[in-house]
């Protein structure tokens, strides 16, 4: 039987494709809070982030920080900024994975299957992919591609091995069932994408005050909750939707932890609850849910950058620098992975190269004030990471 694939998926596909160079990563800590959202805040941090302080440059009534502001700028035309932001970091994630020693080219789909079983996912996708580029009708490995991907929830590159070396083609009856099986599940990832857009639109058109993100984000979570239980839609993907959108944290963790109850496979769900845990000291809890993303995936830069903190916290400072590197190489513009890995630096004595790398990105990277004191010694790091 042949493979076919709806236009507009494929339309979504390239969309994605023509996008992935200019969109960032869907941000990974966007703090929430506890009890009533705004009241033990300080008067000049960000009431979204909590974190840095609220700029005023262009609106001096605005309540939210440089970046806060222009990422809710973004969210009024909303990007596919989910699987946008996926195809962002395996593109960068190849440099950095293709240099992992022990692991040669996969020429046998069993060992692919194998070191994705281990938590190295994007490595075996991506050597898969050089022998599909070289032999781009094998379609058992095109096939095994997809396998993966729909597997651990990449569903980018099952989508690229489907749509580039698939379509069209013939395969068995029983192939044609399964990859059918995997368009619609796709399908219904992307149809969530686009469900986004229109709560965003809607949301936006009513909006009275745009600094009222309290107001903002209620909304948004009022409509998106409409559709939980509604099968046409990825029901992971909408939990994921509102936890990063709710501003109280219980209810944040709470939405993460019925993500990742729908659906193992979304790892930054685990890093948000572990960052969350470990914010309020709790290392123990915070460490159980980042060994559990680890274990399935061991190439996420929040999951990397999330025990990078636990263990520099923790006072395993050579651990946490190793984990702080590992997630700078990946996507140095993860959110705050820069700063992890530059406090991860002085704090293993290289006080002089984390100096220069803050340097080399505050031009265009505003950092918050507990770097700088942390840098000048007035900030433990347990000051740093524990009730930021």
């Amino acid at each position: 039987m042949v493979i076919k694939m709806g236009n507009d998926y494929r339309k979504a596909i390239q969309e994605d494709n023509m996008q992935q160079n200019g969109e960032e990563e869907f941000q990974d800590s966007n703090y929430g809070y506890t009890g009533n959202p705004f009241a033990d805040l300080d008067y000049n941090l960000c009431k979204r982030c909590r974190r840095k302080q609220i700029d005023r440059t262009e609106n001096p009534n605005s309540e939210l920080c440089r970046d806060c502001r222009e990422e809710l700028i973004k969210l009024r035309i909303p990007p596919y900024f989910f699987v946008i932001g996926v195809v962002v970091i395996c593109m960068m994630l190849f440099t950095f994975l293709t240099s992992i020693k022990g692991f040669e080219k996969l020429e046998s789909y069993t060992s692919a299957e194998s070191l994705a079983d281990d938590g190295y996912v994007i490595t075996a996708m991506e050597n898969l992919l050089d022998v599909l580029e070289e032999n781009p009708d094998n379609k058992d490995v095109a096939i095994r591609v997809a396998d993966i991907g729909v597997k651990y929830g990449y569903y980018d590159y099952a989508a690229y091995a489907i749509d580039s070396f698939l379509v069209g083609k013939s395969v068995s009856d029983g192939q044609y069932n399964k990859l059918n099986g995997y368009i619609k599940q796709i399908d219904t990832y992307y149809d969530t994408l686009e469900l986004n857009d229109e709560v965003w639109e809607e949301v936006y058109a009513f909006v009275e005050d745009e600094n009222d993100i309290e107001a903002i984000f209620s909304d948004y979570n009022r409509e998106m909750s409409q559709y939980i239980g509604n099968k046409a839609y990825d029901q992971a993907l909408l939990y994921y939707y509102l936890a990063y959108m709710s501003l109280d944290e219980d209810e944040r963790n709470s939405y993460f932890v019925e993500c990742i109850k729908t659906d193992p496979h979304y790892y930054d769900a685990y890093a948000q609850i572990a960052n969350s845990y470990r914010r309020r000291g709790d290392f123990k809890t915070a460490r159980k849910w980042v060994d559990d993303a680890y274990k399935i995936n061991k190439e996420d830069y929040s999951v990397l950058r999330a025990i990078a903190t636990l263990e520099l916290v923790e006072g395993n400072l050579e651990k946490g620098l190793d984990f702080a590197s590992q997630a700078f190489d990946i996507y140095p513009e993860g959110e705050y992975v820069i700063d992890t890995y530059i406090v991860a630096l002085a704090a293993n004595g290289k006080e002089e190269e984390a100096r220069q790398l803050t340097e080399e990105y505050e031009e265009d990277y505003i950092f918050d004030d507990d770097l700088y004191a942390f840098l000048d010694g007035k900030m433990t790091l347990e000051e740093y990471y524990v009730g930021e």
